[in-house]
């Protein structure tokens, strides 16, 4: 290999270097020189400082086998210097390793840093744990805070360790700083933050309910905090209502009204209730007759519950389909006539319905006949 070839390695073995540096987050500054400070930036903050300078001197002819001496002797100095700061950086780098593979070399060095940036710790009220990490430089670590506001019942000790039950919520920016064991440190912005916490609701009532007029509601117990206070509502219409009157199907959710209600947040929460429609039966006989005395008659109706009722008549006919009634062929008005009536009832009353126990169906239909007289 010529010396112009050697020389054009060396610079090319340079440049990988100066690469190498960069690419684990270094900065190179200076000349050839100071690479080897450079290399142990990445993993220390020791005060080292390059024993050799690039000879810059401008020489006569006369000496320029002394100047070219020089500048060989340089390149060797910081080719030693360069080595030995990987090897402090924790890379084997054999005596006959060549100029270029100490780029790849550099590429093995583990940088000290700070690894934690964000650090979420818990949820409120939730007894928690967590833990500052780095990695490089020499370990055991050692760490402290630098500045930052105090999280309520949260403590930090020495080895990066950071755990309590905290008793507030948000988002606390810390300043913290890591020291390993040649006393190398570094320091670092973190956000540490504490959720609310989740709470999760089981429901311990009745779920359904047959209208009676009067309000219910659900009865719930939190699973995972007992003194927490809260209520349940519906989302009626848009208002928000604490019991439900009225016929239909009702989820519950679930309102936090401790002091502290800002802190929690709602989870797991299945509440459910339903008020159904009360049946009511027909008792009385189904077909009915009375002596003409020109006179109105009315069907005699007997319920199985108190409600209500619309009681309804019209000239019987045996082609009627009494699963799709027309209404407006009814009349309330009850009969005085001679002859063979049907009568449909139904209830008036919000939240009944009047049921025919034979049909089975929500519609009752009876018949009720005025003969002639003795």
């Amino acid at each position: 290999m010529t010396i112009c070839e050697k020389f054009k390695l060396m610079m090319t073995s340079f440049a990988d270097i100066k690469a190498a540096i960069a690419e684990k987050g270094g900065t190179v500054t200076g000349g050839y020189a100071d690479y080897a400070k450079n290399i142990r930036n990445l993993y220390s903050n020791d005060t080292y400082a390059p024993q050799y300078q690039y000879p810059t001197e401008k020489s006569p002819i006369m000496q320029y086998l002394i100047n070219l001496y020089n500048r060989i002797t340089f390149c060797y100095a910081v080719k030693q210097e360069i080595r030995q700061a990987i090897i402090d950086g924790g890379v084997d780098v054999p005596d006959d390793t060549p100029f270029s593979e100490y780029g790849d070399k550099i590429r093995q060095i583990q940088r000290f840093e700070i690894t934690t940036s964000n650090l979420y710790l818990g949820e409120y009220k939730t007894e928690c744990r967590g833990q500052l990490t780095a990695q490089g430089g020499s370990p055991p670590y050692s760490w402290e805070q630098t500045w930052g506001s105090n999280i309520p019942g949260i403590t930090m000790t020495s080895d990066g360790t950071i755990s309590g039950t905290p008793m507030q919520t948000g988002g606390y920016n810390w300043g913290v700083q890591v020291t390993d064991s040649n006393g190398k440190t570094l320091s670092k912005d973190i956000l540490i933050s504490v959720r609310p916490k989740t709470l999760n609701f089981k429901q311990t009532g009745e779920r359904s309910f047959l209208y009676d007029g009067q309000p219910h509601t659900i009865t719930a117990e939190c699973i995972n905090d007992s003194d927490v206070e809260f209520e349940i509502y519906f989302n009626d219409n848009g208002s928000d209502v604490l019991s439900m009157t009225k016929c239909g199907s009702n989820r519950g959710y679930v309102r936090i009204t401790s002091a502290d209600k800002s802190c929690y947040r709602i989870g797991e929460c299945d509440l459910y209730m339903s008020i159904s429609v009360n049946a009511v039966n027909v008792t009385s006989d189904k077909v009915q007759s009375v002596k003409y005395d020109g006179q109105p008659h009315s069907f005699n109706v007997e319920l199985s519950k108190q409600c209500d009722v619309n009681v309804k008549y019209k000239t019987y006919s045996a082609n009627d389909d009494t699963f799709n009634v027309n209404e407006d062929e009814y009349t309330t008005v009850s009969p005085t006539e001679i002859g063979k009536y049907r009568v449909y009832i139904s209830s008036s009353s919000y939240g009944y319905i009047i049921r025919d126990t034979y049909a089975g169906y929500n519609k009752y239909f009876g018949i009720l006949n005025i003969t002639e007289g003795q």
